[in-house]
């Protein structure tokens, strides 16, 4: 246990070291008295460090500060340093000041883009609000918070929107809606591991639990919010949990316990500066001595929270306090005392647009009246209290009767809203198959495109290919033609000219004879080779003029008559090289026959189609 205790005790020594040593480093940037970013970030630093433990001191370095010149490099410290002077402020019940730093810090947020400062300067602004009983403004500030947290993500920030949207619902006793609230803060705040969010949540629940009458499960919450806040050294909400087992205490009217619990409260209030906190403490202790009777010690109690009140200018301080001092001199039979508090008391009441504490005033002093034999005023008074009274409960009724129909509405509204998400959802699925479609059919157009041109390729190749195998063809065709008809030829002029040298010169005539024979027909030959290969020659009807002409050529001669008879449909039929120069060469050679050895006078060439695919020529 020793050794446990020395430990703890050497940790928090060397930590307290650290931390004075960080202190001392950034004391000495700033006794350099500059007004570079440097410094401001010292001072800043300086405001964070004594947030908790002297917030007087805390607010000085902060209002140091806020005198440096701005630069936007430091904006969002320096947006910081106002949300951060505001809150201090609040707790004082300067809201005043606080607003105008909230605000401030809200201009630069939105000129420098600053979305999480915003938020923060919005909660700012709707804590004032809260405080000074305008909830409709409070409400609408804490709703943006929460709007902004959930566009950031920000869980510690949607937790402390649904808590401080809790608080504005217990101002307006609306408890169930607050239990909700605070049920949700508390949630989120210990999905996130915010043990000092959590504190707050589960103080808060403990307070409507207390309103409800579970006194038991009340003192159970707040408890535990006591022990995480001990643990935590946040004296905020140590003073507000000791503060609330207060409240519990008197409701189970263990009025010591209840004193105790208080004056730590007031005192580690009072430590703070939080002057507000402090009045309502007091406020509380003087109400405890009222329930036992002490009404000087109450009016003591009383006196002290009025001089708060007064210090800090707070009307609901003011309110509430009055009435309780006009309740202690009511008691003590100080019927003119108590009828002037009461008469304070309703005063700024309204300004607080309390009309349950001016409903007290009314019935207070119409009783006051009666035991002083007044009976006319009295029964003024009475009227009036009955007159408010019947009017806040027809207002409570058509606020009960507002808030069942908002409800009604708000069930009906997400009905439609949750049509319209399954609807937007069947759009959304409809869609995403949609467009799954159009890819796919995309995906597959341009795969047959692709296939396409492949396809293509692969035929211009082919054909290429079968040119190029034609081509070959030819050339080989060409050189077989000029090995066996020119070679032959030439070779037989090259053997008849070496034996005409030889010879006499009488026979020389006749070997002359046979080599331009020889010479002739390789003019002829050679006539055919390129008469054979020239495109332009494809046609049929080329073919038959080419025939047309051989025909002349032999048979004229002979005294030989020819004819030729073609279908006119075949004359644009297109043959390859090999076709028409084999369909030529058969029709030399018949000619040649014909003339030769017929003993005919005419020929006659009919040239016709067979079928679709064939065609006959007859001589």
């Amino acid at each position: 246990m020793k050794l446990i205790i020395t430990i703890s005790f050497l940790s928090t020594f060397n930590y307290a070291l650290s931390q004075q040593n960080n202190i001392d480093s950034l004391l000495e940037i700033v006794s350099y008295n500059r007004s570079d970013a440097r410094t401001f970030y010292a001072v800043k630093k300086l405001g964070e460090l004594f947030e908790k433990e002297n917030p007087e001191r805390s607010i000085a370095y902060y209002r140091h500060a806020m005198e440096f010149p701005f630069l936007s490099k430091y904006a969002n410290e320096f947006v910081q340093v106002c949300n951060s002077l505001g809150e201090l402020y609040h707790h004082r019940g300067m809201y005043d000041s606080s607003f105008l730093l909230h605000r401030q810090a809200l201009s630069l947020t939105q000129k420098f883009n600053l979305e999480k400062e915003s938020a923060l300067a919005y909660q700012g602004i709707g804590l004032n609000f809260m405080r000074l009983s305008q909830h409709d403004s409070a409400r609408y500030y804490f709703k943006q918070v929460l709007v902004m947290a959930l566009q950031l993500k920000d869980l510690s920030l949607q937790a402390g929107g649904y808590n401080n949207l809790g608080n504005v619902s217990l101002e307006e006793s609306n408890n169930q809606g607050a239990l909700e609230k605070f049920i949700k803060a508390a949630e989120l705040y210990e999905r996130i591991n915010n043990t000092d969010g959590l504190s707050k949540a589960l103080s808060n629940i403990g307070n409507i639990e207390n309103i409800l009458g579970h006194y038991d499960k009340a003192l159970d919450y707040t408890q535990r919010a006591l022990a995480i806040s001990e643990k935590n050294n946040s004296d905020f909400n140590v003073a507000y949990c000791h503060r609330l087992i207060g409240r519990i205490y008197r409701k189970q009217k263990n009025y010591d316990k209840a004193l105790e619990e208080y004056e730590l409260a007031a005192k580690i209030y009072s430590q703070l500066g939080d002057q507000r906190n402090e009045g309502e403490t007091r406020q509380s202790i003087g109400n405890i001595y009222f329930d036992q009777g002490k009404y000087k010690e109450a009016l003591v109690e009383s006196g002290k929270s009025i001089r708060i009140a007064r210090k800090i200018s707070n009307s609901s301080l003011f309110a509430y306090t009055f009435s309780s001092i006009a309740f202690a001199w009511y008691e003590l039979k100080q019927f003119d005392k108590a009828i002037t508090y009461f008469d304070s008391s309703a005063i700024k009441a309204r300004v607080i647009k309390n009309r349950y504490l001016v409903m007290d005033a009314y019935e207070a002093k119409s009783g006051i009246y009666a035991e002083q034999n007044q009976y006319k005023s009295a029964l003024e008074f009475h009227q009036l209290y009955s007159a408010l009274k019947d009017s806040l409960t027809s207002e409570e009724n058509r606020q009960a009767t507002e808030e069942l129909e908002a409800k009604y509405q708000n069930t009906k509204k997400q009905a439609e809203i949750e049509l319209l998400r399954k609807d937007q959802e069947l759009k959304n699925i409809s869609l995403k198959q949609s467009r799954t479609l159009q890819t796919a059919m995309a995906t597959a157009f341009g795969l047959l495109i692709v296939i396409g041109l492949l396809v293509s390729n692969r035929n211009k190749v082919i054909n290429q290919a079968k040119r190029q195998m034609e081509i070959e063809k030819v050339r080989n065709q060409i050189a077989r033609d000029l090995h066996d008809d020119i070679g032959s030829t030439l070779s037989s002029i090259n053997l008849i000219s070496q034996v005409a040298l030889q010879e006499n010169p009488s026979r020389s005539i006749l070997y002359f004879k046979k080599i331009g024979e020889q010479s002739a027909k390789t003019m002829e030959s050679m006539s055919d080779m390129v008469w054979s290969i020239n495109p332009d020659n494809d046609t049929l009807q080329k073919t038959v003029v080419k025939m047309k002409e051989f025909s002349a050529e032999i048979l004229e001669p002979k005294n030989m008559g020819y004819q030729f008879q073609v279908d006119e449909k075949l004359n644009d039929v297109s043959l390859d090289v090999a076709r028409r120069k084999n369909l030529f060469l058969v029709f030399k050679e018949a000619i040649n026959n014909a003339a030769k050895y017929s003993d005919g006078t005419f020929v006659n060439v009919s040239i016709f189609r067979i079928h679709r695919m064939a065609m006959a020529c007859e001589i």
